[in-house]
């Protein structure tokens, strides 16, 4: 047997005497007391509310009133601002990153010597400006297989010498002969992504 289905003007009727029923005439401006739960029923022990507050003189429990979830008892924000999720990611990524900066590679020093090159110099330059306004430390990165120890530890000297004289008193405690951070790449994935490099720079191009 098919139920009979109220007509939306009989189902309107009988929402509005609902309303009647706990004293409210309207819906406008109509809101819960953080005293109160929805139904205007009282959230603690002692005490009683008002199913129709002072302000206005309403009280909505319609679930689809506008002011059925005030925003003083929801501190969180319906929609989260753009990016918020994300960011904590991206500052770690930037952080790892800038600590990257501070590793003195290899092929920044002669052969197998101390000495630094040319590019080694700018690089521990760059490094002593900036160390007094960042806390990561000056990594040097040791030879192949840890083979010559004695190597690693003259170069460090040297790293900390010219930190010193270039204004970084700490950079005795924080200067170590370390592996870098990422493992770097060989021969042929370094061909590799230069050619794939190539290819990008030169797409859509004669």
């Amino acid at each position: 047997m098919r139920k009979r289905q109220l007509p939306l003007r009989e189902i309107t009727a009988l929402a509005f005497s609902g309303l009647l029923a706990v004293g409210c005439t309207s819906t406008k401006d109509c809101y819960v007391g953080s005293e109160c739960d929805m139904y205007g029923q009282p959230m603690c022990s002692t005490g009683a509310c008002d199913p129709c507050q002072a302000s206005g003189g309403r009280n909505s429990w319609w679930p689809w009133s506008r002011n059925y979830y005030p925003p003083s008892r929801y501190p969180i924000p319906d929609v989260m601002p753009l990016g918020s999720i994300l960011r904590s990611h991206w500052h770690v990524m930037e952080t790892n990153g800038e600590a990257a900066d501070f590793v003195i590679y290899r092929n920044e020093f002669v052969d197998s010597s101390s000495e630094l090159t040319p590019y080694g110099r700018d690089h521990i330059a760059e490094i002593a400006a900036r160390m007094p306004s960042t806390p990561f430390p000056v990594l040097v990165q040791r030879g192949f297989n840890n083979a010559d120890p004695e190597l690693d530890q003259i170069r460090r000297e040297v790293v900390v010498r010219v930190l010193t004289d270039l204004g970084n008193p700490d950079a005795e405690r924080r200067t170590y002969v370390s592996q870098p951070y990422g493992s770097g790449l060989n021969s042929m994935e370094a061909e590799q992504d230069y050619a794939k490099f190539r290819s990008i720079r030169n797409s859509g191009q004669n």
